[in-house]
């Protein structure tokens, strides 16, 4: 499932000198005569690469909600899944032109957002930072430092920014798994004069904060509790996501670029769990 939203957005410069001078960078970038121009960036698609079958979430959490005597029935839902099972994992695509000729730039630091439930008791914001590391470092894990995905431009989204998160609800994917042959935590470098390079980025959505925050959900959806052994329902996630990318331009130093926000809607269904009955003779 793919939410496919192009957003071009404007560049911003995060230099840590005084406004006078960050003009004068931002003036400089564009001019003729070094030939520098800001990339341009585009975020593609917010896809579900793993997640919990509706059935896993069933018996996950039927013993729970389905109350005594009649949760004697969750056994029939299947074993209850762990919590790795239980976890979404999700990728961004980014789409990243680079209209210098000669100049090839690296990613530096990612900064994400998601809202998950907005408007709903459910909602809860989770946010990560995420320092990309150089080719070869072996020391790198991708924590931030103390300046990573922090701008002084109010057109760019900093971590700083980003108030009331639930920690834990947003992690970059170090699943070996999930991210398959991709990198996650190393610089992307973006080849000169390309237009339309693909970055992804996989993400993870922290077990425990989505244990309460689904089961919150599951229980408002299911009209009596007894009603989840019997499964046919559509468990609908819908998300806000933002943030910003870091790239490190040759003279000119740092500059980020933001996306979003976007919204839309993740679906689960839970299969029907009634017993087909043979129609009489």
């Amino acid at each position: 499932m793919k939410v496919r939203q192009c957003l071009m957005i404007g560049a911003a410069l995060t230099l840590t000198v005084g406004c006078e001078l960050l003009n004068v960078a931002a003036t400089q970038l564009e001019g003729p005569e070094l030939g520098y121009r800001v990339p341009e960036l585009q975020l593609s698609e917010a896809t579900l690469v793993a997640y919990p079958s509706g059935q896993d979430i069933a018996a996950f959490y039927c013993e729970d909600i389905v109350p005594f005597p009649a949760n004697l029935g969750c056994a029939a839902l299947g074993p209850i899944p762990s919590e790795r099972q239980m976890q979404f994992h999700f990728e961004l695509q980014y789409l990243v032109d680079n209209p210098n000729p000669t100049v090839s730039i690296p990613t530096t630091e990612i900064l994400a957002s998601i809202r998950l439930f907005e408007g709903t008791e459910s909602a809860e914001l989770g946010a990560v930072c995420v320092a990309l590391c150089n080719e070869g470092d072996l020391s790198c894990t991708g924590q931030p430092g103390e300046n990573s995905c922090v701008s002084d431009r109010s057109d760019t989204i900093s971590v700083e920014d980003i108030q009331d998160r639930l920690i834990g609800l947003l992690e970059l994917s170090v699943d070996a798994a999930i991210n398959g042959e991709l990198d996650n935590v190393s610089q992307r470098v973006i080849p000169a004069g390309t237009e339309n390079f693909e970055i992804r980025v996989r993400f993870s959505l922290g077990a425990d904060a989505m244990e309460d925050i689904l089961g919150t959900v599951l229980r408002r959806l299911v009209v009596e509790p007894i009603d989840l052994l019997a499964g046919d329902l559509q468990i609908d996630i819908p998300f806000t996501v933002s943030g910003s990318l870091w790239f490190e331009v040759p003279i000119i130093g740092r500059v980020a670029l933001g996306y979003g926000p976007f919204t839309d809607v993740w679906s689960v269904e839970v299969p029907s769990f009634r017993v087909s009955q043979a129609p009489a003779q």
